[in-house]
This record gives structure tokens, C-alpha cells and sequence, in this order.
């Protein structure tokens, strides 16, 4: 026992070391102004946004077509907890979408303020692919 003692430390160790570099990188204050990332696995789209709701710039979005590509249930809003944003109901949006049906479309997403609260607001287009089966093949955003 005194023997694998050692060896299990090392071993809890190491778990803990890996499961704290995985993961995505937070944005800064500053960054979360432009945050912008995609990711897909399966029918399931994810684009992330930064938002700051004490402003207003919040993000709706419309579809090209919304018979290739829909909503789906994964949506949610996670707060930041930079001590830069204090006071500021800012983090990031991350919105779910799921593949429907073979082709090609847009999902627009637009905010009616800019991050202080002035005009115009933003504009991000994404690009998706969807296969015949759902299956998210590609997505672009601009």
C-alpha cells in the first residue's frame, strides 16, 4: 500500500494538471467587444457572442432559410466575471442551431446599439452548410 500511494498521487496529479489547461481561452474585457466563435459537431451549430445587456447590445438573429437550418434548445447567456466588466451585465451568448436539411444559407445576427450603447450596432453573418441528414458540413461567419 505504501508503494502505490506515491504512484496514485502522481496519477491525481497529473488528471488535475489536464483538466485545467483544457478548455477555451476566456476573453479579455476588451475582447469580449468582438467576440466571435463557431463551432459544429453533428445537426448541432454553436456561435458564441459577446454581449453586454446593460447597453442594449444584445443579439437577434433571422434566417436565409429556416427550412436547412433551425433553432435548437442550446442557448444560454453566461455572465463574465472579469472585474474590468464590474457593474456591467456582459458575457458571452451562446446560441444553438440545428441542421435540417441539405444546402446552403445565412444566419444574420444584428444588435441595435454598439457595445457602449452608441448607433449603429453590429452585423454577423454566418455561412452554413448542412448535409441531406442535418449533419453540419461547414460555417463561415463575417
Amino acid at each position: 500500500m505504501k508503494k502505490l500511494f506515491p504512484v496514485l498521487t502522481v496519477l491525481l496529479l497529473a488528471t488535475l494538471l489536464f483538466a485545467s489547461c483544457g478548455g477555451e481561452k476566456k476573453p479579455s474585457a476588451e475582447e469580449l467587444k468582438t467576440y466571435r466563435a463557431l463551432s459544429w459537431e453533428g445537426t448541432e451549430l454553436t456561435v458564441k457572442l459577446g454581449e453586454n445587456k446593460s447597453t442594449g447590445c444584445e443579439w437577434k438573429n433571422a434566417f436565409g432559410d429556416d427550412s436547412i437550418i433551425d433553432y435548437s434548445v442550446n442557448r444560454k447567456f453566461t455572465l463574465s466575471q472579469n472585474a474590468a466588466l464590474k457593474g456591467q451585465s456582459a458575457g458571452i451568448l451562446s446560441a444553438g442551431f440545428a441542421g435540417k436539411s441539405a444546402g446552403v444559407t445565412t444566419i444574420t445576427f444584428t444588435t441595435p446599439c454598439d457595445w457602449e450603447g452608441g448607433t449603429p450596432g453590429y452585423t454577423y453573418v454566418v455561412t452554413v452548410e448542412v448535409a441531406a441528414d442535418g449533419t453540419i458540413v461547414n460555417a463561415v461567419g463575417e
